[in-house]
C-alpha cells in the first residue's frame, strides 16, 4: 500500500514536471521572417504600431507582447527590404497599424495548435487614407517531439503563428500599388 502510494506520487510529479514549468515570453527573433518572396518592394518610408499584446506572467501561459510583437515585425520589414526605411513615427510616408485581436491557445496537449489573430491598417500619413486594412488569421502548431515541457511547446506555437502572420501580411502589402 506505502508502494503504491510513493509510485502514485512519483508519476504526478514526473507528469507535474513533464507538462508544467515557467511561462516564458515569445521571442522576437523566433517570430520575424528571415527570407520572404516579395511582388515589390516600396520606395517610401514606414511607421509601425502594435496593440492588443500581453506580458507573460511566468505562472501563467506564454503570451506575445506588443514590444516583441513590434521587434519581429521591425526585423521581418528590413530583413525582407519591404519599405525602404524604418521610422520611429512622425514624417514616414505611410504608417502600418497591427492589433492584436485573438490568441487562442490550449490549455495543455502534445500537440499545441495556436491561433493569432491581427487587424492590420496601412494609411498613407501625407492625408490619412487607409489603403490597405486587413484581417489575417494564422495558426501553427508544435509537436511533442519538438520540446519536452508543455510550456516551452505553447512558446514554439506562438511564435510561429506570429511568424506565419507577419509573413502573410508582408506578401499581401508588397502586392499593394502604393
Amino acid at each position: 500500500m506505502k508502494n503504491s502510494r510513493f509510485f502514485i506520487a512519483s508519476v504526478l510529479t514526473a507528469l507535474g514536471l513533464a507538462f508544467g514549468g515557467c511561462a516564458t515570453p515569445s521571442n522576437p527573433q523566433a517570430m520575424s521572417v528571415q527570407k520572404i518572396e516579395l511582388a515589390k518592394k516600396h520606395a517610401a518610408s514606414l511607421s509601425l504600431n502594435v496593440t492588443g499584446g500581453s506580458e507573460t506572467n511566468s505562472a501563467g501561459a506564454s503570451k506575445i507582447s506588443n514590444a516583441d510583437f513590434t521587434t519581429a515585425l521591425k526585423s521581418s520589414i528590413e530583413n525582407s527590404q519591404l519599405f525602404a526605411k524604418l521610422l520611429d513615427a512622425g514624417s514616414s510616408d505611410y504608417h502600418l497599424e497591427v492589433m492584436i485581436a485573438r490568441l487562442d491557445q490550449p490549455m495543455m496537449g502534445f500537440n499545441m495548435t495556436v491561433t493569432l489573430e491581427t487587424n492590420w491598417t496601412l494609411s498613407r500619413k501625407s492625408d490619412g487614407t487607409v489603403v490597405w486594412q486587413k484581417a489575417i488569421p494564422s495558426t501553427f502548431t508544435a509537436k511533442a517531439g519538438e520540446a519536452f515541457a508543455g510550456v516551452t511547446r505553447l512558446r514554439l506555437a506562438n511564435e510561429g503563428a506570429a511568424r506565419t502572420n507577419i509573413e502573410q501580411a508582408i506578401k499581401e502589402i508588397s502586392a499593394l500599388n502604393l
